[in-house]
């Protein structure tokens, strides 16, 4: 079975929306996805932003329920990914999943500008007491038929190295790869798979990559989220547009980590075909 429709609120991105100025940005990202499977709703919420007042005033002013979200979605444990985690499930008043890695809240750090934790700011036992159940698993996850988490996504290109991230897995500070990026697959009928990124700490074409090994689907219709190319060199930018382009995309919506640059190059080759989501965005597809 495949997702009939789809659509994403950006509850919460970088930038703000001129058209919706009652909205407040900050640098995450939060996507609420609802889809309609057999002829039914269910409704995902991706990452929760980096802090609990910016994600309640947004999920406000949009009109946005989260009493019936289905499940919780972790893309990485990144603070500016999970901040507001502990107030949506306040919010969502039920036992939900929470999906994530098992590393999902292991120390996390940056050295920009200088040393400082950059990770999730609670507990799992925080996630669990307001009603979080974690799903922490290496592999997909399936949420609904038609809807599925990417888990743990092999590093296969030679372009798509993560680097300035440290953690503590032993004792000793080492750099960190984020091995528990991930994404979340919809596949949607009649189009193909929409590929809903964090991060793509893992690189966007490794996660695409394996979003068709693990679906079995090859077509790709759409690819949004944060691409992670902000501190990108031009060549590899320019790589990821040029496999991004043979994909014959018919949505790219960049936005969050993605980069000025790499977002101005989207445009010029995708055009019509780009568009730059902020803040209170809404994609159908």
């Amino acid at each position: 079975m495949v997702v009939k429709n789809v659509s994403i609120t950006v509850l919460l991105e970088d930038t703000k929306n001129s058209a919706k100025p009652k909205l407040q940005a900050k640098h995450g990202l939060s996507f609420c996805i609802n889809a309609t499977v057999n002829d039914k709703n269910v409704k995902v919420l991706m990452d929760t932003g980096p802090s609990p007042d910016v994600l309640l005033n947004n999920v406000e002013q949009l009109n946005v329920n989260l009493e019936d979200a289905d499940v919780v979605v972790l893309s990485h444990g990144h603070y500016d990914h999970t901040g507001g985690l502990i107030v949506a499930l306040k919010q969502i008043k039920k036992r939900v999943p929470v999906i994530g890695h098992p590393t999902l809240f292991d120390p996390k750090f940056s050295m920009m500008p200088h040393l400082r934790s950059i990770g999730a700011p609670f507990r799992r036992s925080d996630v669990e007491f307001v009603g979080g159940v974690p799903l922490l698993v290496t592999g997909s996850v399936k949420i609904a038929d038609g809807i599925t988490t990417t888990g743990e996504v092999p590093r296969t290109t030679s372009f798509e190295a993560v680097r300035g991230f440290w953690t503590v897995p032993d004792k000793s500070l080492v750099d960190d790869i984020v091995i528990d990026d991930q994404s979340l697959i919809v596949n949607v009928e009649g189009k193909g798979l929409v590929v809903i990124a964090g991060c793509a700490h893992a690189g966007i074409i490794n996660t695409i990559n394996y979003a068709k090994k693990i679906t079995g689907n090859s077509k790709v219709h759409a690819v949004l989220g944060g691409f992670h190319l902000i501190s990108a060199d031009d060549k590899k930018i320019q790589t990821t547009v040029d496999e991004l382009e043979k994909l014959d995309l018919k949505f790219v919506g960049p936005c969050h980590c993605t980069g000025k640059k790499a977002v101005k190059k989207m445009c010029e080759t995708f055009g019509d075909r780009c568009r730059v989501l902020c803040t209170g965005d809404i994609v159908e597809l």
